[in-house]
């Protein structure tokens, strides 16, 4: 023992934490997500999405939503939770998936076009999260507003998925009209904080993609 420790030549700078895996010394939170999606997801899924214009939460919530890892009334039957029935809260029309809740519910539809038409892009009608992908990824807007444009996407199922859990655990009946309020009222708190230009609240409502970056 007293021969390693004779060996070792510690240096005069101040102690600090080491992040030992890219190589650098540097602490990086996509170096935990790249080591976690080699870990945890099959080769063949597509990377995990990160939208750094939003909380983690939100970005989690999204990744468990592609995934279909979110407690919706179907997943929760598979895992032997009892319930009177399994049709959308929101709807009452359908089996409550996660597919439903996020894509194909009219509620969750008329979001999406409500989005696409502040966005002033071309509405497609979306049955799921591949479907969704696919049509995102044709999306021809420069890279910083196209993510921000997925980023309010994200926020707007992160919505979608506060206002069902309104209706089943909330002490009143959430109004379904502000929903899209909301999703552009937190979407312009979360983006313009997050954001090194600056832009006001109108230019948000008008046309978030003009904005000059």
């Amino acid at each position: 023992m007293r021969d390693i420790l004779e060996s070792c030549s510690l240096s005069s700078q101040v102690d600090r934490w080491y992040w030992d895996f890219n190589g650098d010394g540097e602490f990086m939170f996509k170096d935990v997500r790249n080591l976690l999606d080699e870990a945890v997801l099959p080769h063949d899924v597509d990377p995990t999405r990160w939208v750094k214009y939003i909380p983690i939460k939100i970005n989690i919530f999204a990744w468990k939503v592609s995934l279909d890892r979110i407690p919706s009334k179907l997943n929760l039957l598979k895992r032997g939770v009892s319930m009177e029935n399994n049709l959308c809260s929101v709807c009452h029309e359908d089996i409550e998936d996660t597919s439903h809740i996020i894509f194909k519910c009219e509620m969750a539809s008329n979001i999406h076009q409500k989005i696409c038409r502040w966005w002033q892009i071309d509405f497609y009608h979306m049955s799921s999260y591949a479907e969704w992908l696919s049509w995102f990824n044709d999306i021809r807007l420069p890279s910083k507003k196209k993510l921000m444009l997925e980023g309010v996407f994200y926020i707007s199922w992160w919505q979608i998925w506060n206002f069902n859990n309104q209706i089943l655990f909330g002490s009143s009946i959430p109004r379904r009209s502000t929903v899209f309020d909301d999703i552009v009222s937190r979407s312009f708190m979360y983006v313009s904080s997050r954001c090194k230009k600056n832009f006001s609240l109108t230019d948000w409502m008008s046309n978030p993609s003009a904005i000059a970056l």
